[in-house]
């Protein structure tokens, strides 16, 4: 791939340029906004200003051209959404700062037509990255962001720096414990002093709080090395503590090297390993059960697939579900744009709009509807989309696209909160349709299906274990990524999607990775590159045992690229006074139904799984099990899940015994079920799990 870095001239976007070509892209290209002529410094909120005068001799050191558009806009849009959320409605960012990037990108793609990736050296700082990606992304642009930085742990990353080749200097001081007497030093340097103002403040090693900024004297890429001949100190602000001043860079030059580029680049960096500490204790644990290969038979006999519609409200939550396509003699196309036809029709009869939609379940009779589904979600969904999980279901001649959708009217103390990542980074994937990793919103957080992708390439390997193994790290990372959300939150539970038949390996398997842990309680266990300030293990904030987790089979292609299993989880996200989460589990039966159920709830949410059986004991309620009704009376969605080779008028029948109607209820079908580590639940005839 053929790459244009955006460039400040500092240490990321330079270390970021790095691992591009450690990844096998060329760089071709650099692009930088500057300020005003006759200003220095302007407190961009997106753009490193300071240091600009240095910038053409960064390009010159490595030899690629470089093109330069000035900052013109004001950053009128300080929000941590950027764009329309409603792709038909225009925005008031035609004068912000961050579109002076879209004109610069613009005429980089009319020099370099062949360029399809942009180097972006964002760590930490949503506010960039959600801009950046906004703009490169646009259909006239079209460049994938590459963000090999995006939630490296700064010490680990810093270091790394410091034994790569890079040489960085501070030109900009704004932190606690940094002054004018730390300016032209080099991060080497200055490494102990930065890791002892963040024992003692918590500053920002890499400079993410703003504490500093850099110039790159050196790097591996670099053709030759840049010399600073002439400066002069600027007192920006003065301050009691954190005075802000900067180099302003007179003179420069060029020294000769003898060596640079990619081998270079590839003997001195290395990329961060696929599985971390934990994810390596993962995939041990699941590849101590001897997985049966997966089947790829499917049932001769499948029920018809068309699910009345179940539209329920919930306080602030509306859910409408089993939302089908009527007519299947058209184009899937058509029948794609004429279901998000009918969502905006229903949702405006409850008094919502497609802005409030929190998260979505598309069920597609097929995954070869994958690639259109995503056009038509395109046109419908524009910044900060709901989270999502596809999958196919083991169908009939029926429906080919049903959807489940769980809108939720703006809390007014609160902004809802979104994490969308779409840069090809080290951390996580990028998301493979127009959707995001994770929606908040009161008091809930719904996290997007993950499928075991490499987050630089999002390839699937072809080992089923090492799949599962990654997939859950997946969600583990943008779980801990959405932490601040709540500092109280916690994992409610979800299901485990597996393409395969019915086998109690497959369930083992998922509960040994659920539970897996580091074997090393040192803490070099956590430092590796993506450790952050929880404990991996700390992810979940409640003990594993206590999380409502459901196995669900679904035979061959039923996931997004071929993939064998998608962890779908939901998470807690309560205010400050809330009570502590409980969990029980037990058994009742009521009207020839035993109920076995495992609940996680906290006030007013709760999580639950039930497997519902026939029986002919008679009645058996205890208080727990009211309370269990109760949740689940409670819930915002209910999924029903039955057997595809017997349709859903048994379980609808048993679901309706200890299911209150009014309670929005989706009906999927499946090849079989499981708890976590037991065994299929052969007898059972529906489950339930509810959110």
């Amino acid at each position: 791939m053929k790459v244009v870095g955006l460039l400040s001239g500092g240490k990321d976007s330079c270390f970021n340029l790095c691992h591009c070509v450690l990844q096998g892209h060329e760089i071709v290209a650099l692009a930088t906004l500057a300020p005003p002529e006759g200003k220095d410094e302007i407190d961009s909120y997106m753009y490193q200003t300071v240091g600009h005068d240095a910038v053409h001799v960064v390009a010159a050191a490595m030899g690629v051209p470089l093109y330069r558009a000035c900052i013109r806009g004001q950053p009128n849009n300080q929000g941590a959404i950027y764009g329309a959320r409603d792709p038909t409605s225009p925005t008031n960012d035609t004068h912000d700062e961050t579109e002076d990037l879209y004109y610069l990108l613009r005429d980089v793609k009319a020099h370099h037509p062949d360029v399809e990736g942009v180097s972006v050296g964002a760590i930490l700082s949503n506010y960039q990255r959600v801009r950046v990606e906004h703009v490169v992304l646009r259909p006239d642009i079209q460049l994938q962001p590459l963000v090999f930085l995006w939630q490296r742990n700064q010490t680990s990353l810093l270091h790394e720096m410091n034994t790569s080749g890079l040489d960085a200097i501070l030109i900009k001081v704004a932190g606690i414990g940094l002054g004018e007497r730390d300016l032209g030093k080099s991060l080497r340097t200055l490494t102990p002093k930065l890791e002892q103002l963040h024992e003692l403040y918590g500053a920002h090693v890499c400079g993410e709080g703003g504490e500093y900024e850099t110039l790159a004297l050196d790097s591996p890429l670099f053709q030759k090395r840049i010399s600073i001949e002439q400066t002069e100190v600027v007192v920006h602000h003065e301050a009691a503590f954190a005075s802000v001043s900067y180099l302003r860079l007179s003179q420069t030059g060029l020294v000769d090297k003898a060596q640079y580029g990619p081998e270079v680049v590839r003997a001195q960096l290395a990329a961060p390993p696929l599985l971390d500490p934990l994810g390596h204790a993962t995939l041990d644990a699941i590849e101590s059960v001897p997985l049966a290969p997966l089947d790829n038979t499917i049932p001769s006999t499948l029920a018809q697939w068309l699910p009345p519609l179940s539209v329920a409200v919930r306080g602030p939550w509306l859910v409408i579900a089993n939302l089908c396509d009527m007519n299947s003699t058209v184009s899937f196309d058509e029948s794609a744009r004429d279901v998000f036809a009918r969502l905006d029709s229903a949702l405006r009869t409850h008094g919502y709009e497609r802005t409030d939609i929190a998260h979505i379940n598309v069920y597609l009779a097929s995954q070869a509807h994958f690639a259109p589904l995503n056009a038509a979600y395109r046109a419908y969904f524009g910044a900060a989309p709901p989270s999502r999980a596809c999958i196919a279901l083991p169908v009939g001649e029926g429906a080919r696209v049903m959807l489940d959708v769980v809108a939720c009217r703006p809390a007014a103390q609160r902004e809802r909160r979104s994490l969308h990542v779409q840069s090809r980074s080290y951390w996580a994937p990028a998301n493979i349709g127009p959707y995001s990793q994770a929606v908040g919103d009161h008091g809930r957080i719904y996290m997007a299906g993950q499928i075991g992708m490499e987050p630089c390439t999002l390839d699937v390997p072809a080992t089923p274990s090492l799949q599962l193994a990654l997939a859950l790290q997946h969600q583990r990372r943008i779980a801990l990524a959405v932490r601040e959300w709540s500092s109280h939150g916690h994992m409610e539970g979800g299901i485990c999607w597996l393409a395969t038949q019915p086998d109690r390996s497959w369930s083992e398997a998922v509960a040994r990775a659920w539970h897996a842990r580091v074997n090393d309680e040192s803490p070099s266990a956590y430092a590796h590159p993506h450790a952050q300030s929880i404990p991996d293990e700390a992810w979940l904030a409640v003990d594993p045992a206590h999380v409502p987790l459901l196995c669900v089979y679904l035979g061959r292609d039923a996931l997004p690229k071929h993939a064998a299993a998608e962890w779908q989880l939901t998470a807690s996200m309560p205010s400050d006074e809330a009570e502590p989460a409980e969990a029980w589990h037990g058994t009742f039966v009521q009207h020839g139904v035993a109920c076995t159920y495992h609940v996680l709830a906290q006030a007013p949410h709760s999580c639950g799984v039930a497997v519902l059986t026939p029986t002919d004991a008679p009645d058996s309620l205890d208080e727990e099990a009211h309370r269990m009704l109760a949740c689940v009376v409670q819930s915002v969605h209910t999924k029903l899940l039955y057997r595809a080779d017997q349709g859903p008028e048994s379980a609808q029948s048993l679901a309706a015994r200890v299911h209150r109607a009014d309670v929005a209820m989706s009906h999927i079908p499946a090849l079989g079920w499981s708890w976590a580590g037991a065994d299929i639940c052969g007898a059972s005839v529906g489950a339930l799990v509810w959110t």
